[in-house]
């Protein structure tokens, strides 16, 4: 597997150009913390930007997913993986991060060039790394840690919403759709018509939101 990186300060720039701790076969690279110091209090969960963005290649040049390990050292530390394994889709065009807990009862400060965590390959193969100036561009773009969810999340909400007002499933689920969709009922102004049987007379005064005019 060949890695991408683009530097994002110069700090990360410097550690990556004359890294120290990569061999020429070696399965995993080892990723720096940049920032000169984070403290993670005691009991969090906390984010670790590593100062870079990354793809993936393989040996027939298709860009593909890769995985952030922790070190077998991050067990000198009180912390852990929140996640356990880190999944980095091969679109993903962020910047890496590492999602981490603190497990002990007393706070730990990151310092500049600690190194938490590896870049390895679904197979574990031998891999290479070039620093670049630019990423290429894809659908998934900077997206990432539950950006997929959100569109589920505000559904799955607003349904909830709908039965704490005692709608049916079939209407709370159509009115959590038209929610989505950005979709308002019409307003109807009744207007009580005096005369013969008394009609009533229904007269729209809104339209659905987000109607498309011929």
């Amino acid at each position: 597997m060949h890695l991408k990186l683009q530097c994002l300060n110069d700090e990360a720039r410097q550690m990556y150009g004359k890294h120290g701790h990569y061999k020429e076969g070696d399965s995993g690279l080892d990723l720096f913390c940049v920032a000169e110091e984070q403290t993670i209090k005691a009991g969090e969960t906390a984010f670790i930007k590593l100062g870079l963005k990354a793809s993936a290649w393989n040996s027939e040049g298709k860009n593909v997913s890769f995985l952030l390990f922790p070190r077998s050292s991050i067990s000198k530390t009180p912390l852990r993986l929140a996640n356990s394994v880190g999944l980095i889709d091969a679109g993903y065009r962020g910047e890496l991060m590492a999602a981490v807990d603190n497990i002990k009862s007393a706070d730990h400060t990151v310092k500049r060039g600690d190194r938490l965590v590896q870049a390895v390959s679904f197979s574990g193969e031998p891999l290479t790394f070039e620093l670049v100036e630019s990423l290429d561009q894809t659908a998934r773009g900077e997206g990432g840690f539950g950006s997929t969810d959100k569109t589920a999340s505000s559904s799955s909400s607003s349904t909830e919403k709908a039965k704490e007002k005692g709608e049916s499933d079939e209407n709370s689920q159509k009115r959590a759709n038209n929610e989505t969709a950005g979709l308002q009922q019409p307003q109807v102004k009744r207007t009580k018509v005096e005369g013969d049987g008394e009609k009533t007379a229904e007269t729209e005064v809104g339209a659905a939101k987000g109607a498309v005019s011929s």
